[in-house]
């Protein structure tokens, strides 16, 4: 391995990738039939169709199987290792693979070819062992009806020790776990099913009713309902709101339905005119999932900056004066800052008779954060979360405001912030962070 070890160095990382391909095919010639059993459907999104070629032809001068496509006899599916398996899922257009079918990361193919053996598919799985199923219908019982969440810890000292066990006895090897949660846990195994939970099931209507309500949270929710409250008319005459509240319960049905990209496409424009009345070279871009795309939208997240760096200073509450000429509505944060950024939400209604009112934000931010502001507000939340734990990975950092590299932390814990790097656009970010570029409409996740 050292001579490889040594060519590698020599090489920019951009080009390790294909110069890693190409060990592959000089280094370990077909020497055996270690795949023997073995029938592959590569998905071809991030890994490209040389690699898939050089993949195909290690498997089979290695006695393995190539699918074009998802099959009864496919026993692994290869993704890119930065795809999840929601998304991989997505692709292939299923719901769910067959419990056996392996869903595992390049990395894992790569290393069975260099080893010259099929290897344990469980560190390199994008799917949880089935072992992890009773873990997770604890953690969502607890949560429901205790509020309480079990230690990470313990469900891993669990993982570890490899016993088989059945559901009931696994479950009370669970500290805090006794006889009756286990049969509770035993009976949503075999059944999909907990007959006690049907005692219950008129708060769960009633709460969602009450989360509904713009500025009311869970643990609001449930307060109002400890109180007795079962309607809108309860919280509107009975109920303590604060000033959020009361406009989110006023509009509560406006809110609530979801504008067609075409109304939300309006507001932008009101939103753009007013800048541009300001300064015509400021820049205004609606995010959100309109700006991924969808066919609706819950609000829209509207961000304004300049690219001379300097003059969006002072815009914020012009900008904001010119909307509200009949045009805002409600004001639920006049004026939130975030370090350099500044932010307007509240409640805006189009002119003409039936226009309803929706939830609009206006958010002010130097340029030199704009790239990373667009790909924070455009989301998708889950895309973010990928993208913050990707930067985290690599010693770095991914915020709205940048991203940082040589970040220093001990634990979870963050000692040392790091030095932005320079993205004037989304697609620097995705540079630096060494992923392909991936547009707006593909960030639905």
């Amino acid at each position: 391995m050292e001579p490889r070890h040594g060519i590698m160095k020599a090489f920019p990382k951009v080009k390790r990738a294909k110069v890693m391909l190409l060990l592959l095919i000089f280094c370990f010639p077909a020497s055996g039939d270690f795949f023997n059993g073995v029938t592959v459907y590569l998905l071809p999104a991030g890994i490209g169709n040389a690699r898939c070629q050089i993949f195909h032809r290690q498997i089979q001068q290695n006695g393995g199987q190539i699918q074009s496509s998802l099959s009864p006899s496919v026993t692994h599916v290869v993704v890119d290792d930065t795809m999840d398996s929601d998304r991989a899922l997505r692709l292939m257009k299923v719901d769910r693979l067959p419990s056996d079918v392996h869903l595992v990361k390049c990395t894992w193919l790569s290393l069975c070819i260099s080893e010259k053996k099929v290897l344990d598919e469980e560190n390199y799985s994008l799917l949880l062992p089935k072992r992890f199923t009773c873990c997770i219908i604890i953690h969502i019982l607890r949560c429901f009806c205790f509020q309480t969440i079990p230690k990470a810890k313990e469900e891993a000292n669990r993982e570890e020790d490899g016993v088989s066990q059945s559901d009931l006895e696994e479950a009370c090897q669970i500290p805090g776990i006794g006889k009756r949660m286990a049969d509770k846990i035993e009976e949503i195994m075999e059944s999909g099913h907990l007959r006690k939970l049907d005692h219950i099931g008129e708060a769960v209507p009633v709460l969602e009713l009450f989360t509904n309500i713009w500025g009311a949270g869970a643990k609001t929710a449930q307060l109002w309902y400890q109180q007795g409250f079962r309607t809108l008319d309860d919280i509107r005459t009975k109920a303590h709101l604060t000033s959020t509240q009361k406009i989110g319960l006023k509009h509560y049905d406006d809110l609530l339905d979801r504008m067609p990209r075409e109304e939300a496409a309006a507001i932008e424009k009101v939103v753009s005119d007013a800048a541009h009345a300001v300064d015509a070279a400021l820049v205004a871009m609606a995010c959100g999932s309109y700006r991924r795309g969808k066919a609706t939208c819950g609000d829209v997240d509207v961000l304004i900056s300049h690219p001379d760096g300097k003059s969006h200073k002072g815009v914020f509450s012009k900008n904001i004066n010119l909307c509200s000429k009949g045009f805002l509505t409600d004001d639920l944060v006049s004026h939130e800052d975030n370090g350099e950024q500044k932010k307007y939400m509240g409640v805006c209604r189009l002119p003409g008779p039936g226009r309803r009112h929706r939830r609009l934000d206006v958010i002010v931010v130097p340029y030199e954060e704009f790239a990373c502001s667009l790909m924070y507000f455009t989301g998708s939340a889950h895309f973010n979360r990928s993208m913050r734990a990707l930067a985290k990975t690599k010693n770095m950092s991914l915020s709205e405001h940048s991203l940082n590299k040589d970040v220093v932390r001990q634990g979870s814990l963050k000692t040392h912030g790091g030095n932005p790097l320079p993205t004037a656009m989304e697609k620097d970010v995705f540079r630096l962070l060494g992923i392909p570029y991936r547009p707006p409409q593909e960030r639905d996740w």
